[in-house]
């Protein structure tokens, strides 16, 4: 060692030693582990205030400090409560005789008339709910009865046991072909392997997409701590899956057109980002993502691109033939590599019935679990239930038989149709205000001159069961097929209804206009959930 080298180590020890002489010696162990501790703290304050920006955490820092005033966490939580009870008002009440323990004596036969008379309790929704039902007609006659039969004939398969039914299984292929050929599976950008399964519906699809999404990227490019950038249009599956999956969500702002902002999407995107995500159309509002912007996006980052098809996989296919100005939206766009398209709405088939599809089955196998180790055998399973009602599949299967192409560009012109009749009703009440430009069977509306929650509520009052949507503050209607022959008895309440509310402003006993107006403006973001949680833990 150089000898003016080895001169200065031996200055510099011996004169930190000097300096480090006049503290105490545990004073030198506790100042590293001190020091950490306060980098840690400091690195996760940071990373919250880029999470939540300077506003929302302060807010919640403030608030913190709130509620350790004594007496302030009680008050708080006694008006949360009183808020739950509002909104869980008449359902309490109604459980009261609900049964706890199993009869002594079986019902037998009996069940079914004891069944009947809970279902006429039920409020009637032909034509007066947002989406719900969307076959048409009585659920007695026509394609419901024709349903219901194909799901009562095959009530006890389950394609678990593929060797012992082997027709649900083929029904099940048939449907994802299907599907998938409406979606662009047939043309040449497709690559030709687009495959998929059934699902339970359009959260486990979206799970699903999501979750394989995850694992590929994972296997593709070592990411380890995953994240997802979403429109905050987008489905609350979304977040579902991030809860579940441990993916860090990344929501942001929609643009002025109300649809996925393609540069705000971008400024999220890191070596971390798995996924981004489209919507055709969004459940808010009704208008379809920018999908080929989107699909760039993902392809020049070399990240995955799921669109939300849930509503509109088995009406913009159609919408287009019928020469709606539809945008590209499926997997001929370069860079789509999943999408979840619901066969229990407009695919009219039973409840609990989607599809979730792939680019290729490079993506897909990440979906399946696979147990070796298991002593009851080796075991794989495509989908997050493991048993699954073969008779659901296999209605799914008779209605897309049964309508055929025709039937579904007959269904779609009706439902697009009374949607257009819809949305220009709308637009002649002065008070209202569409949200966007809707682009299918969606119709959100607000007002800047009454209180839309009120309006909602006076709505209710007449039977009508709509959707409450927040930023902006709004309702939609889901168009369906339930729809066609009541539109003019809806417009009319509707008008009568804002009439109502701008001659008597004021919340409507028994309403719920307050609560969804507070809950809009309540900055605590974490409260407002706390309220949800409350509420469905008093309820299922």
């Amino acid at each position: 060692m150089d000898s003016s080298l080895r001169s200065f180590l031996i200055d510099f020890r011996a004169s930190a030693n000097s300096f480090l002489s006049e503290y105490e010696p545990l004073a030198l162990l506790l100042a590293p582990l001190l020091a950490f501790l306060l980098a840690r703290t400091l690195q996760s304050f940071l990373a919250v205030l880029h999470q939540r920006g300077l506003k929302a955490t302060v807010l919640g820092f403030f608030i913190t400090l709130i509620k350790l005033v004594p007496g302030v966490k009680n008050y708080i939580d006694a008006e949360k409560q009183k808020v739950v009870d509002k909104l869980q008002s008449g359902g309490k009440s109604k459980r009261v005789d609900w049964r706890t323990e199993l009869p002594r004596a079986g019902l037998r036969d009996g069940v079914i008339e004891k069944m009947k008379d809970e279902k006429r309790k039920d409020v009637d929704w032909q034509g007066k709910c947002s989406g719900t039902v969307y076959i048409g007609g009585s659920e007695t006659e026509g394609h419901f009865s024709l349903i219901n039969e194909a799901c009562s004939m095959f009530a006890h398969t389950n394609p678990l046991h593929l060797d012992v039914f082997q027709s649900v299984v083929r029904f099940e292929a048939e449907v994802v072909a299907m599907t998938a050929a409406l979606l662009g599976s047939k043309e040449k950008g497709s690559g030709g392997q687009i495959c998929g399964n059934m699902t339970s519906g359009g959260t486990e699809s979206i799970l699903l997409a999501v979750k394989s999404s995850r694992d590929y990227m994972k296997t593709k490019k070592g990411i380890t701590k995953p994240e997802m950038v979403i429109a905050e249009s987008a489905h609350s599956a979304y977040d579902k899956a991030a809860q579940y999956f441990n993916i860090k969500l990344w929501r942001v702002p929609v643009n002025k057109e109300f649809q996925a902002d393609v540069k705000a999407i971008r400024r999220h995107i890191n070596r971390n980002t798995i996924l981004i995500v489209g919507s055709a159309p969004g459940f808010p509002h009704g208008i379809i993502d920018p999908i080929e912007e989107l699909g760039e996006l993902a392809s020049n980052f070399g990240i995955c691109l799921h669109v939300d098809l849930c509503l509109g996989g088995f009406v913009l296919p159609f919408a287009r033939k019928l020469g709606y100005p539809i945008p590209p939206f499926d997997f001929s766009v370069k860079g789509v590599t999943s999408v979840s398209v619901d066969v229990h709405k407009y695919g009219l088939a039973p409840k609990g019935t989607s599809v979730v599809l792939y680019r290729n089955h490079d993506i897909r196998k990440h979906q399946f679990v696979a147990v070796t180790e298991w002593s009851g055998g080796l075991y794989v399973s495509p989908t997050i239930a493991g048993s699954r009602p073969g008779g659901l599949i296999a209605g799914a299967w008779a209605a897309m038989m049964s309508l055929g192409e025709e039937g579904y560009l007959e269904n779609s012109k009706k439902i697009m149709e009374v949607s257009k009749r819809m949305q220009k009703g709308i637009e002649e009440i002065p008070e209202l205000f569409i949200i966007g430009r809707p682009d299918m069977t969606i119709v959100a509306f607000g007002s800047n001159v009454v209180d839309i929650f009120e309006v909602n509520d006076v709505m209710s009052s007449k039977g009508w069961h709509l959707n409450a949507l927040q930023r902006p503050n709004s309702i939609h209607i889901c168009l369906t097929l339930q729809h066609v022959p009541i539109v003019e008895e809806f417009l009319r309440d509707l008008t009568e209804s804002v009439k109502t509310v701008k001659e008597n402003p004021g919340p409507i006993s028994g309403g719920l206009a307050p609560i969804y107006g507070a809950a809009g403006r309540m900055p605590d973001r974490v409260m407002v959930q706390d309220l949800l949680v409350n509420y469905m833990d008093g309820t299922c």
